[in-house]
């Protein structure tokens, strides 16, 4: 185990020697604040107000070592299936991945798993995503009354819930987003409590609420008892045509 190497044991001793360091103290030292941050293609690391030390960098780097943290992440980034306990890859950098074209540069991604270039497929989804949402923007894509959809119930739980949601709380404060979506209205809901279900439909019009499920397998039990839930508000309300 990780906990028997001594790079651990290192680490380890060196917790309980620095324990009772403030971290006033360590912020004096500007040196070792320069040290504590990185750099690298606009994302910068700043573990300064750390309470660590330029030491507890080099025993934590050499931890990593250990436990080839390294090799690791390239057998992810080369799409082997990581997760012994489903036996599938891990592909979530694949979403960030810029998208290959003609005149595309050297690092822009590749990834095969199982003969399959993944990449080029989350680029397709994202392309039909960005279609679709362009056509409910602009009120081509209706409701089955034939009336604009404007506002969104986003059902999901874990990632799938909280991933949209930091993005939304993100961008609602910022001037351009906020006159964007002026008239629309979104709600997430993840719990199954009836009355976290009552507050996201409350004061929602069915007719013009368009519900998306999110979830990679379908099979979330919260999820799916949320989804049914908002299913029968949209039946009762419009029939059972309204449900896709």
């Amino acid at each position: 185990m990780i906990s028997d190497t001594a790079a651990w044991k290192n680490l380890t001793a060196h917790v309980a020697e620095i324990r009772s360091t403030h971290l006033r103290d360590l912020l004096q030292d500007e040196r070792r604040c320069a040290a504590m941050v990185a750099e690298h293609d606009g994302i910068v690391l700043d573990f300064s107000r750390q309470n660590a030390t330029a030491k507890t960098m080099e025993l934590l780097i050499e931890l990593a070592r250990e436990a080839d943290v390294v090799g690791r992440f390239r057998a992810m980034a080369a799409g082997e299936k990581i997760n012994v306990s489903e036996g599938r890859s891990v592909l979530h950098m694949a979403l960030r991945a810029p998208a290959r074209t003609k005149t595309s540069s050297a690092r822009s991604a590749r990834l095969r798993v199982d003969g399959e270039d993944v990449v080029t497929q989350v680029h397709e989804v994202l392309g039909r995503i960005k279609t679709f949402s362009e056509q409910v923007r602009s009120g081509r894509w209706k409701g089955v009354t034939g009336k604009p959809l404007t506002d969104v119930v986003a059902i999901g739980i874990g990632g799938s819930y909280l991933g949209p949601e930091f993005v939304f709380e993100a961008l609602r404060t910022d001037p351009t987003c906020a006159k964007a979506a002026d008239g629309r209205r979104l709600r997430f809901l993840a719990n199954v409590d009836p009355i976290d279900v009552a507050r996201a439909l409350e004061g929602l019009d069915p007719a013009r609420t368009l519900v998306i499920v999110v979830s990679k397998t379908f099979t979330t039990a919260e999820t799916m008892l949320n989804a049914r839930t908002v299913r029968a508000w949209l039946v009762k309300k419009l029939g059972a045509k309204a449900v896709a």
